[in-house]
């Protein structure tokens, strides 16, 4: 697809009363330097340059009136599945009522912006996500926040499997590595190749958000 088509697809797709704006687990232990993920090796530079322009997104969309959702991932050995127990163990990151598991300040949700708890990788599994995505009208999901190939990317799938068009904000997105910077970034850049040869359509947030003006 070009860019110009591109373009002109995004323009038809996004709409206020059809888009919707995700925000995915920009909690403390993934984003704060003081957080578990920090604390466990993984370079969270890329991760915590998301934040400006997933702030400037979520303002914009509370001006045009776009609904706007938050995810956050807790880990509860009562409600996690099975699977994942076997493959972590103990739980020890975004624990039930933990500052961990609160939303970073600079992202905070605010009155009226709904926060789902989700206890695995995507958002569609085991949570009422799709009925109120469905009761909103909503079509075309906007995605941002982390990991580009992991929790946010798994919710990619599952809204392109169940029917949704898929929005990437590429600037809104990163990965986590143990590996460093550079492994970082080219995870990032083999999941938006993912994205736009697969299920879905990657965009930066200036061009969102001056497209995202244009549909209101």
């Amino acid at each position: 697809m070009s860019d110009a088509e591109k373009l002109s697809v995004l323009q038809e797709r996004i709409h206020p009363d059809r888009t919707v704006l995700l925000v995915v687990d920009m909690q403390n232990d993934f984003v704060s330097p003081e957080g578990k993920m920090a604390q466990f090796g993984f370079e969270i530079g890329s991760v915590r340059e998301t934040i400006e322009p997933i702030r400037k997104v979520l303002e914009a969309a509370r001006s045009l009136g776009y609904p706007i959702i938050h995810t956050s991932m807790i880990n509860d050995i009562q409600q996690n599945p099975p699977s994942w127990h076997a493959f972590w163990g103990d739980p020890v990151i975004t624990l039930p009522g933990s500052w961990g598991a609160e939303y970073i300040e600079e992202l905070r949700p605010r009155a009226g912006e709904p926060v789902l708890s989700k206890y695995t990788y995507g958002a569609f599994i085991g949570t009422n996500l799709d009925t109120m995505l469905r009761r909103l009208n909503v079509r075309t999901i906007l995605v941002t926040g982390t990991d580009l190939n992991i929790c946010a990317g798994d919710t990619m799938h599952q809204a392109f499997a169940v029917g949704y068009h898929v929005v990437a904000v590429s600037d809104c997105l990163a990965c986590f590595s143990r590996i460093g910077r550079e492994h970082a970034e080219q995870l990032k850049a083999m999941g938006l190749y993912l994205v736009e040869n697969h299920f879905g359509i990657a965009v930066d947030s200036k061009t969102l958000i001056e497209i995202m003006k244009r549909g209101r």
